[in-house]
């Protein structure tokens, strides 16, 4: 039987998948420390409104390695000019989210994009800051990021940038959903991105 929060997951994913042209990789679940030796498992569908509608979907895998850092590996495709992708980052909590401060920590992503002619590889670090709300059992996690750098393909390079606001939300044990809004500011798209992420 399935549940009302995986019917609606589903349907969103359909529909992302459903559309052809570019889309990239959202912040997702990155501002969410997973702790040491801990890690999640994540699926993130992606609909850009910029440059003609794109989707995509991504699989990503973050491990936590120890109390400052997180490893995660990405593999997604997609329809359009953006087809197949490859990559990882490492993420370094800073700050952590704790009773009276906002999390601030900081990402830095290697992503690998398959284009219809030409591969691109894009290097970005990701500033972010998250605050985790907790009522009546329930989590709220909003976040706010601007990922920045460059993009490199056939022996050039151009600026890269965008900014990221989104959410994750937790309403059962070892589960989070997430909804993202990014902006395009130079180079990017437009786009929104939503998912589910399993932590252990």
């Amino acid at each position: 039987m399935i549940t009302k929060p995986r019917f609606i997951s589903l349907l969103v994913w359909i529909a992302f998948a459903g559309v052809a042209s570019r889309a990239q990789a959202g912040v997702f679940t990155m501002p969410h420390f997973v702790a040491p030796g801990e890690f999640s498992l994540g699926m993130e569908g992606e609909l850009t409104l910029t440059h003609g509608a794109g989707a995509a979907a991504n699989v990503k895998y973050t491990q936590g390695l120890n109390d400052l850092m997180n490893a995660t590996a990405i593999l997604g495709t997609g329809g359009g000019p953006r087809k197949f992708r490859a990559g990882g980052n490492l993420i370094f909590d800073i700050f952590p989210d704790i009773e009276g401060q906002p999390g601030i920590g900081l990402g830095t992503q290697a992503l690998y994009y398959r284009l219809p002619e030409v591969g691109q590889l894009e290097l970005t670090a990701v500033p972010y800051i998250h605050k985790t709300f907790i009522s009546a059992g329930n989590e709220i996690e909003p976040y706010f990021a601007i990922p920045f750098g460059a993009a490199f393909s056939e022996g050039r390079y151009k600026a890269i940038s965008n900014v990221a606001i989104g959410s994750m939300f937790k309403s059962v044990e070892h589960f989070r959903y997430t909804l993202e809004f990014g902006i395009a500011v130079n180079n990017s798209d437009t786009y929104v991105t939503g998912g589910i992420a399993y932590f252990h």
